[in-house]
């Protein structure tokens, strides 16, 4: 057995961390872009008393909030004029993924004299290019439970123009630091809870199923399915539920440490064309939207790790293969607790878009459909998401 295992960002975790951002970031620079969404952050009052918590600390700050739901790659070159105009030497993302994908982009591109969607689209012989040690560093503080974009070394960023999401990635892209504070999670709305709480299960799910699974990722993925299925329904039934919120940040951690090695496979290589066609879609929506399908078309690919997901959402069968067949009618019940059983017509997807999104997760998702148990052709694509329909 062979595998190799590197996370080099430094997490602090718990309630109250939020406080050491000042201290914590530091350190690393003193002229700090403080990278975040249009309103949410600065509505809790968190971009306020971020800015001041780093201003405290003797830095600088620039205020860049003017980061969509899904980060364009216009958003992240206006961030890189105004950082490179300011002097800013470190990155601090605040919020959800979006806000801290925006924070590692703008520092990949505030560092490096060239296209960047070099870093974003395969060239001809399938290779992207890799952020450099250039990259300035990167705090991730993130307020949901969430994208683990904390965590890993990826970057999503939609190309408005050509309707892609696609995602830069490498070593460099690791924050520095990771900050996850349960209080920031505690007045999320119930649908945004459940949509990131689908989020977490789908790169815990993909991980464990997932030909490039690891013993060290199929235990930390198997640890956040576990903490979702407990804590989801009940962080979303009652916002107030500390200990469901807890679990969940917990979840999302040990979900990025499996997404930061693993990756994603066929959902999120289905669900980043959505995105890119349809950018207000939310991301832990279009996930939801072909859960069961995939359950249910992919469990025969591997059994025994199929039964595992069953047996966690509540299957009592001992038989592997049976156990296995029953995970999507589970899922189903799970989506349904946690008000997100949806289906892409649900979501404004026209039909005829269906092929589209099947080419274009061959196109510039194929590591992800690789990744996926099986040899996945783009008929298995159109047939997840006809079933998804």
């Amino acid at each position: 057995m062979e595998f190799r295992y590197h996370n080099p960002t430094r997490l602090t975790f718990g309630e109250g961390t939020f406080g050491q951002v000042g201290e914590l970031t530091a350190p690393l620079g003193s002229r700090a872009m403080l990278v975040t969404g249009r309103s949410a952050m600065e509505k809790a009052g968190y971009l306020q008393k971020a800015k001041d918590l780093l201003e405290d600390a003797g830095m600088a700050v620039t205020v860049f909030n003017k980061i969509p739901p899904n980060p364009t790659l216009d958003a992240v070159m206006e961030g890189r004029e105004l950082a490179q105009a300011e002097g800013c030497d470190v990155m601090v993302g605040l919020g959800g993924g979006s806000a801290m994908d925006a924070a590692k982009a703008i520092a990949v591109a505030a560092s490096h004299d060239c296209d960047m969607r070099e870093f974003l689209l395969p060239d001809e012989n399938g290779e992207k290019r890799l952020p450099s040690e250039a990259t300035l560093p990167v705090v991730a503080v993130t307020s949901t439970a969430g994208t683990s974009s904390e965590l890993t070394p990826f970057a999503v960023i939609s190309l408005t123009d050509t309707h892609e999401k696609p995602a830069m990635a490498g070593p460099n892209l690791f924050p520095r630091i990771a900050i996850q504070d349960p209080e920031l999670t505690y007045t999320m709305p119930a649908h945004v809870t459940a949509a990131t709480g689908v989020d977490v299960f789908c790169h815990a799910a993909e991980g464990y199923i997932s030909t490039v699974a690891t013993p060290l990722t199929a235990h930390t993925a198997l640890k956040a399915i576990e903490l979702v299925a407990e804590c989801l329904p009940k962080a979303v039934a009652a916002g107030a539920h500390l200990e469901a919120r807890r679990g969940m940040m917990l979840a999302n951690t040990f979900a990025g440490y499996t997404l930061s090695q693993a990756g994603g496979n066929v959902m999120h290589a289905l669900e980043h064309p959505m995105g890119g066609h349809y950018p207000d879609i939310a991301h832990g929506a279009g996930l939801a939207a072909i859960i069961v399908a995939w359950g249910e078309q992919m469990w025969e690919r591997a059994p025994e790790r199929f039964a595992t997901v069953a047996r966690i959402f509540g299957v009592e069968d001992p038989d592997d293969r049976s156990a296995a067949a029953q995970v999507g009618g589970v899922l189903k019940e799970f989506l349904t607790a946690v008000g997100m059983e949806v289906t892409l017509s649900d979501l404004g997807i026209e039909q005829e878009m269906l092929g589209t999104l099947a080419d274009d997760a061959l196109r510039y998702m194929l590591g992800g459909v690789r990744k996926t148990p099986g040899e996945t052709t783009r008929e298995d694509l159109m047939g997840l998401l006809r079933a998804s329909y």
